[in-house]
């Protein structure tokens, strides 16, 4: 059970990086566990897969969790540079002077999200702009087109969303964008009327 025990532990040190992978280090270094938190500047929420790695000791490094937490048993206190890197964050590098007196310290790092500008605009089906439809963007940004059936999203997270467009007495629409980094993205969504209301139309100008 002893032997189990300890491959586990190794185990998971290799997988960290730290463990037994750095150089031998002078006394007058102590090594310091260091628990941290990698988060997004404007959300203040966690930032999963993050990559946290030493600048000075590359083969320490860790993946951040699903809440953005990541775990380095074995710092060398002193400064030391956090290099920090996500898809969507602009990269960081951050220096941090890790005190050799406590066994553990606690460090919060924050990555400013990489943006891009949606335009878009909202049709009907004989191509007449619909004012006053509600355009949300993964369900955190939200607007109402204009008079000319409009809208604009500055500062939007790069990557892949979704966009949902609604209207009372249209069919909702979902349409799926990708935003640039330093760039604008156009998008046109049509809504179309429901099935019922078609049917209503034809009955009335048939008769």
């Amino acid at each position: 059970m002893g032997r189990i025990v300890v491959l586990a532990v190794l185990s998971l040190g290799l997988l960290a990086g730290c463990f037994g992978n750095l150089a031998p280090l002078p006394s007058v270094h102590p090594l310091v566990a260091v628990f941290g938190k990698v988060r997004d500047a404007v959300t203040g929420e966690g930032i999963e897969g993050a990559q946290v790695r030493l600048r000075d000791f590359p083969e320490c490094f860790d993946l951040t969790a699903s809440d953005g937490s990541f775990f380095l048993p074995r710092v060398p206190s002193g400064r030391q540079v956090f290099m920090v890197h996500s898809l969507g964050y602009a990269p960081k590098s951050e220096a941090v002077d890790i005190p050799g007196s406590v066994s553990s310290f606690s460090l919060t790092i924050e990555l400013a999200p990489l943006l891009g500008k949606l335009v878009g605009y909202v049709w009907d089906e004989e191509g007449n702009p619909v004012p006053g439809a509600l355009v949300t963007f993964n369900g955190t940004y939200t607007t109402t087109t204009g008079k000319d059936g409009s809208f604009t999203f500055n500062g939007l997270p790069v990557g892949k969303g979704v966009l949902v467009v609604e209207k009372e007495g249209f069919v909702p629409s979902t349409v799926e964008v990708e935003i640039t980094e330093n760039a604008v993205t156009v998008v046109e969504v049509v809504l179309t009327y429901p099935a019922s209301q078609k049917a209503c139309g034809t009955m009335s100008g048939g008769g």
